[in-house]
């Protein structure tokens, strides 16, 4: 597998690793090969943008795709790719 931009260091918060009830490995790979979930159009252009200049790439998915009720996950790498962290969505 082949990232499409660099993810830098990886970190995922506690409440997520908790929510999840693990390692959330395959949303990160996901997330590096550009199938960034649940995302708006905006967001979508955004996220291309920021891949032929350099800015900040999100990915969106839901916890648990069979309950929608868990909530959602973000996966977001920094404006200048040293850094990728998931985290819920709630925790803003």
């Amino acid at each position: 597998m082949y990232s499409n931009f660099l993810l830098g260091s990886l970190h995922v918060s506690d409440a997520a690793r908790i929510k999840l009830k693990r390692l959330p490995l395959d949303l990160i790979a996901r997330h590096a090969v550009n199938d960034h979930g649940q995302l708006t159009r905006l967001e979508v252009k955004r996220n291309r943008q920021n891949m032929a200049l350099v800015g900040p790439i999100l990915s969106r998915y839901s916890v648990d795709p069979t309950d929608p009720t868990q909530g959602r996950v973000v996966v977001i790498t920094d404006e200048m790719w040293e850094s990728t962290i998931v985290k819920l969505e709630s925790e803003t």
